[in-house]
């Protein structure tokens, strides 16, 4: 501001970002994948923070916003883990059973599941949720994404012989919608969290595919 620092590229393109309400490349390569404005991004890391921030001075809450973690993926790991050693059962032989609640916020949860976590914020894109057949159903005329329910992760044991249930949609659960990402040197996805089953209801699951019916754990806007 005093003119004592010559601008430089990477000042004037944080500028140019800023002047377009757009996140500076140089924020964005060192944060968590988003695809907002620099308006809703800042309310967005705000948000993350003071959830953070209760867990940490609260204690564990009822139900994870899984917007709010940085590697996702890691979260959820952590969940099997405390399961495997609570049950003497090998970490490797476990996966998680979505079961789809009928509490829509997490201020319904009073209590955390037995086992498992509760999870919320998640937005289901190209269909939306049926709340009274507790099934994936057609979009609603000029409705894009549909807020999801609070949803259970439940650890059950792989059976690898089981038929596949041709009445669940294995729905991809991504970051952000652009649904595109690379592998990172944990060996994940900077973007696909994970596949989470779905009630088809009336339709098979190839309807879904063609539909390309996924989650998303924060819009775009």
């Amino acid at each position: 501001i005093k003119g004592l620092v010559v601008m430089s590229a990477e000042l004037d393109a944080m500028y140019t970002a800023l002047t377009l309400q757009r996140v500076p490349d140089v924020w964005s390569s060192v944060g968590y994948l988003s695809l907002k404005p620099l308006g809703t991004w800042f309310k967005d890391l705000v948000a993350r923070f003071e959830f953070m921030e209760s867990w940490l001075k609260m204690g564990p809450p009822d139900a994870f916003w899984m917007s709010a973690f940085f590697f996702p993926q890691g979260y959820m790991t952590a969940a099997q883990q405390t399961y495997a050693r609570a049950t003497k059962i090998p970490i490797d032989t476990l996966d998680f059973r979505t079961v789809v609640t009928k509490m829509t916020s997490p201020d319904d949860v009073d209590r955390p599941p037995e086992q498992g976590v509760y999870i919320y914020g998640a937005y289901v894109e190209g269909g939306r949720w049926d709340f009274d057949a507790q099934c994936l159903a057609e979009s609603s005329p000029k409705e894009t994404h549909v807020y999801m329910p609070v949803m259970w992760l439940d650890p059950v044991v792989k059976d690898l012989s089981a038929p596949r249930d041709p009445d669940v949609y294995d729905c991809p659960f991504y970051k952000v919608s652009s649904r595109a990402g690379t592998l990172s040197t944990t060996g994940h996805s900077t973007n696909f969290v994970r596949q989470l089953q779905l009630p088809t209801g009336a339709q098979r699951p190839e309807h879904w595919v063609r539909r390309s019916v996924a989650l998303l754990s924060q819009l775009d806007e």
